[in-house]
């Protein structure tokens, strides 16, 4: 989870990095602190409230898992797992509209190579059934260009693709524009109604 911006560690999730760290065997207090999330200093509340509870054993100077640790790892394990699959029944529901909408439709070339663009193509390509072949954009400096190996394309390239999503909230209307007028057909805007992400055909 270190790469998501939106999901801070829990205590909860801290405790399961913590045990899990120790059934692996590893001692030292940096190596846990980095996969748990906290400083160093905390790692030792962690581990004195573990002791107590019986998760842990002192040996010499090494933190082992007892038995129970390892059952409360394996249910922490569990409870994380099945947080997970509500979290993803949740974003399937958000995101229902726009894979609907692209039903049928595999080659799909993305116009708007920034940070929506970006977000967009991460998102169709979760599903095996989608392809982004190409990023269109009107900056040259990003023309020529590939972004997670996929070529960034001027807007009169000529293209093979089933559909086209503008990958902007602000210039959507005159992107549409431009993309429809260059010939290019089945264009869809990404609009946010009601908190659900939804594609609307404009041609």
């Amino acid at each position: 989870m270190e790469s998501f911006e939106f999901f801070e560690y829990s205590p909860t999730y801290r405790q399961m990095m913590i045990l899990q760290a120790l059934s692996e065997n590893i001692s030292i207090q940096s190596e846990i602190a980095l996969r748990a999330g906290i400083v160093p200093s905390l790692v030792n509340k962690y581990l004195k409230t573990f002791l107590e509870k019986g998760l842990v054993e002192k040996d010499k100077s090494r933190y082992k898992l007892t038995n129970d640790g390892l059952v409360e790892l394996n249910y922490l394990r569990l409870a994380y797992l099945s947080e997970i699959s509500e979290l993803y029944k949740s974003i399937e529901l958000k995101f229902q509209d726009l894979f609907l909408k692209l039903t049928g439709k595999r080659d799909i070339a993305i116009y708007g190579a920034g940070v929506v663009g970006r977000m967009i193509e991460r998102l169709i390509t979760s599903r095996s059934s989608f392809n982004v072949v190409s990023f269109i954009d009107d900056n040259k400096e990003k023309i020529g260009t590939r972004i997670e190996g996929i070529p960034v394309l001027p807007l009169n390239s000529v293209l093979h693709v089933d559909a086209v999503i503008i990958a902007s909230f602000k210039n959507a209307e005159v992107m549409s524009k431009k993309a429809l007028d260059s010939g290019l057909r089945n264009v869809y805007s990404v609009q946010f109604v009601d908190s659900k992400l939804r594609l609307i055909w404009r041609g």
